[in-house]
């Protein structure tokens, strides 16, 4: 692996509850370069608090602690409220999960790329918008200057998560956090975002964190995978290796897909 971007060593994030505290994270150790690096597991097994941990929105109340959380040799666990709003969107950027809920509702596509691209350099409001135009171009948006002037609820899912995209990488992060990017989406919507990210992140040479539970997605997508099951990694492997994965929880996921001849015959069966 090239020189890592972000380091964590011993991760564990505690969440208090009723019941007492949780621990959502527990121990996970990983790097991350210039790179696509997939993290998968099923609902609840912590891949999403890690994405979170690292971008300090962790909610108030939880414990992070961690024996390494670096960021270009930054320490992450010591840097001010102040210092990781800098670093938030500048250097780390994260996509979430559903693009319609994360834009804003009354401020336009444009208006929101251009206050995350100027929070971070100072420019001209028509420099801003150049650069946000550029962005959207970027991520095969046909008329940017149509899209610019859009709000959220006009856009379909796909073209709602492509402006998230271009809101994120205006900045020009060196890591993309990208949490479930495409499990809102139709199958050629997903295909065409992937696309995207693919492209963005070879021509400009970043790192890429993509969260997902689509092992299949992981495997043909990325370069590397780290599975984790109730908060710990439990395998860490090559992309294209996951299919000969030696971890039984690895095996389970890979035999809990759906695949259409079985489907196909347990119809048949069924008629």
């Amino acid at each position: 692996m090239n020189e890592p971007l972000l380091s964590v060593e011993a991760l564990g994030v505690t969440y208090r509850s009723r019941r007492g505290p949780v621990e959502a994270v527990r121990g996970v150790s990983f790097a991350c370069g210039r790179e696509k690096l997939g993290i998968v597991g099923e609902s609840g097994s912590g891949k999403s608090t890690v994405g979170r941990a690292i971008m300090g929105l962790l909610p108030r109340g939880a414990r992070l602690r961690a024996t390494e959380l670096a960021f270009q040799g930054q320490d992450l666990t010591r840097c001010s409220e102040s210092q990781m709003t800098s670093l938030r969107g500048r250097r780390i950027a994260m996509i979430l999960q559903e693009p319609k809920f994360a834009l804003n509702p009354v401020m336009t596509i444009g208006d929101q790329i251009a206050e995350a691209y100027r929070a971070h350099h100072r420019v001209s409001g028509t420099a801003a918008r150049g650069h946000g135009l550029e962005m959207l171009a970027a991520v095969h948006i046909r008329n940017p200057a149509r899209m610019w002037r859009a709000h959220a609820h006009e856009l379909s899912g796909g073209m709602a998560q492509r402006a998230m995209i271009a809101m994120m990488l205006a900045p020009g992060p060196d890591l993309l956090i990208a949490d479930e990017p495409t499990s809102a989406l139709d199958v050629i919507s997903r295909q065409s975002v992937l696309a995207i990210l693919d492209e963005l992140v070879a021509e400009r040479g970043m790192g890429l964190m993509l969260i997902s539970h689509d092992l299949g997605l992981v495997a043909s997508f990325c370069d590397r995978v780290l599975v984790m099951e109730k908060g710990a990694v439990v395998e860490q492997l090559p992309a294209d290796r996951l299919a000969r994965a030696r971890h039984p929880y690895t095996k389970a996921l890979l035999a809990a897909r759906p695949r259409l001849e079985v489907e196909m015959a347990a119809r048949s069966r069924n008629r």
